[in-house]
């Protein structure tokens, strides 16, 4: 199995925000403490099921056949050879949505630093949408994001997110881009992290950076440029991203 775990749980990714890291070992609350860690070449876990970990990882990607149309290109043959063994991960939709509304205007420590406060309401799990409606946040220092999480916790409460898993991708984006707070970056991350549609290219001003510095593509050309990945339009954002945040800093 090709993995590098390290790389797949600190890549700006939802497990990113929502576990944490202790010596080699990653943990979170779920029904219990879970813990992740690779030792070698082999992948452990306790706490947890092997089927949660299956999906978490998407250990079911042939990352050598999303390799073979990445590696189309130079610059993400590149990333491939410098970050090989990352994937891309599936997280919980509502804690994805919580995640990346955290992640508005704001920078990695403090996402996560965000999105553990919140967590906390929990004993380390992420509330319940009804829950979180109606929680005190100022300890978690959201700024103008609170309102977006909020006003979205009381119409995912309401049934929001319900099938959206069953939609064509362009109206699953419209569907989670009428929640607050909600753009196209967001829901795209959302739906990528969150519903496993590998379709999704979210662009940040990393991937529009990249886009422009290794392609000439403008950003107004990104969503049409992209097709060139499909159907692993997600990994190569995610290639591209560690890329551009190693070699793009200005």
């Amino acid at each position: 199995m090709l993995l590098n775990l390290r790389l797949t749980m600190e890549s700006g990714q939802p497990p990113e925000f929502l576990w944490q890291k202790q010596g080699s070992r990653y943990f979170r609350m779920l029904d219990t403490r879970a813990e992740l860690w690779q030792d070698g070449s082999v992948l452990r876990y306790r706490g947890c099921s092997g089927e949660y970990v299956h999906r978490l990882l998407r250990l079911e990607d042939r990352l050598e056949e999303v390799y073979e149309v990445l590696c189309r290109d130079e610059a993400l043959a590149r990333a491939v050879r410098r970050f090989r063994g990352l994937r891309l991960t599936l997280s919980e939709p509502w804690e994805t949505l919580v995640a990346f509304l955290c992640s508005i205007n704001n920078n990695i420590p403090r996402i996560k630093r965000n999105v553990q406060a919140i967590m906390s309401l929990a004993g380390g799990r992420m509330p319940a949408p009804e829950v979180l409606a109606e929680a005190e946040l100022k300890h978690a220092r959201l700024g103008f994001r609170e309102r977006f999480i909020k006003r979205s916790a009381e119409l995912v409460a309401e049934g929001a997110l319900e099938g959206i898993e069953r939609l064509e991708f362009q109206e699953a984006k419209r569907e989670l881009m009428r929640l607050p707070g909600v753009g196209e970056k967001v829901a795209e991350c959302v739906l990528l992290f969150g519903y496993g549609f590998l379709e999704a290219f979210p662009v940040d001003v990393w991937i529009a950076r990249a886009m422009q510095e290794y392609f000439g593509v403008s950003r107004s050309r990104i969503e049409s440029f992209s097709a060139r990945w499909e159907p692993y339009q997600g990994y190569a954002q995610q290639y591209l991203y560690l890329l551009a945040r190693e070699e793009l800093k200005p």
